[in-house]
């Protein structure tokens, strides 16, 4: 760990969220000049296997740093487990498929009427896939890298994984089951949450989240909100809002990860107290995330907003984010590109 870096980062952040305005770079993509192997995932044969699969991870995490260290971004070095994308959701039952790159988590409440969920304890293996998996992670890597939350999905997120695409029947034919489900999903999430607050890296009253923003102690996050923001308005704050009010009730903070496609959720997101962070991702089809920003500037004016730009967006949106508190994700061509990328937020949001 490159400490003499990290304090500097951790001081543009806190500047930034005392100041109440600025911004905050981190490059989340480099598509050409670093070669880290590459297994694929369904090639460990997990859920067994964990370590195997982690100690890979670990080195190449350490292949990617040595270069990646070059970019002077808002980035601290982190590390954390990763099984694709099932493990949000499969600690509740069910079975689960891995392709080389990711996972998913098939239907497993067929009927509201007789199902049976798994108990999140410290048998439950998919638990421990997550919780132990950041455990063993952290016992060997020590101060090489911090280690950073998971994350998790939002509760109806998780229904959805385990009810399928029944659910979107379900608001109108299963109502009692499914806030019945969703309130179990809500709880499960809270626990596994906690769980993972043990764990990742405190460093002078901060912690990282799974999208690795910096977040303050007693924060927690990602938490993703995805499939659900195709409900209406009015159904997304009669089905969802309760719930993530129930998450905030047990954090001092949340990072909230929602889609523009989705857009039309962000005001009652935004009335959530406890939802400081809001990232807004990028969709085909879709307006673009600095156009959602724009678009809800009002609503989002309490909030530290991260959005994904171009170079040409950055220039061509200096003066609105001039006086926001803004975290701006970029893809880099190249290291030398995430450099002048970095160079240009400095010096004109800085």
């Amino acid at each position: 760990m490159d400490y003499k870096r990290t304090d500097e980062i951790i001081k543009r952040t806190k500047d930034m969220y005392e100041s109440g305005k600025g911004a905050l770079i981190q490059v989340k993509e480099i598509f050409s000049g670093i070669d880290v192997p590459f297994r694929p995932l369904d090639s460990f044969g997990l859920p067994k296997n964990m370590e195997t699969y982690l100690d890979y991870m670990i080195e190449r995490q350490r292949i990617f740093w040595d270069t990646r260290n070059q970019i002077p971004d808002d980035i601290i070095q982190s590390i954390t487990v990763r099984y694709g994308i099932a493990e949000h959701s499969a600690f509740m039952g069910g079975d689960v498929t891995f392709s080389e790159t990711t996972s998913w988590h098939h239907q497993h409440v067929k009927d509201y009427s007789d199902y049976t969920l798994a108990k999140v304890d410290e048998s439950n293996i998919w638990r421990n896939l997550v919780i132990e998996g950041m455990k063993y992670m952290k016992s060997k890597v020590k101060d090489e890298f911090f280690i950073r939350f998971r994350g998790a999905d939002g509760p109806l997120d998780v229904v959805n994984a385990l009810r399928g695409n029944d659910i979107f029947y379900d608001f109108y034919d299963e109502e009692e089951g499914l806030l019945e489900l969703t309130s179990k999903c809500t709880d499960a999430i809270i626990y596994m949450l906690k769980e993972q607050q043990k764990i990742v890296t405190e460093y002078k009253g901060y912690v990282i989240s799974g999208f690795d923003v910096i977040m303050p102690k007693g924060y927690a996050g990602h938490l993703s909100v995805d499939a659900t923001t195709m409900l209406s308005d009015e159904m997304f704050r009669k089905f969802e809002v309760p719930f993530l009010e129930r998450i905030g009730d047990n954090f001092d903070g949340l990072f909230f990860h929602v889609h523009s496609v989705g857009h039309h959720v962000i005001p009652a997101v935004c009335e959530v107290d406890k939802i400081k962070f809001v990232e807004i991702s990028n969709d085909p089809n879709a307006p673009r995330g600095i156009e959602v920003y724009k678009k809800y500037e009002k609503e989002l004016s309490n909030k530290i907003v991260t959005v994904a730009l171009t170079k040409e967006e950055i220039i061509d949106n200096l003066n609105f984010l001039r006086d926001k508190k803004v975290i701006v994700w970029y893809d880099a061509s190249d290291v030398e590109d995430a450099k002048k990328a970095v160079d240009l937020v400095r010096s004109k949001l800085g």
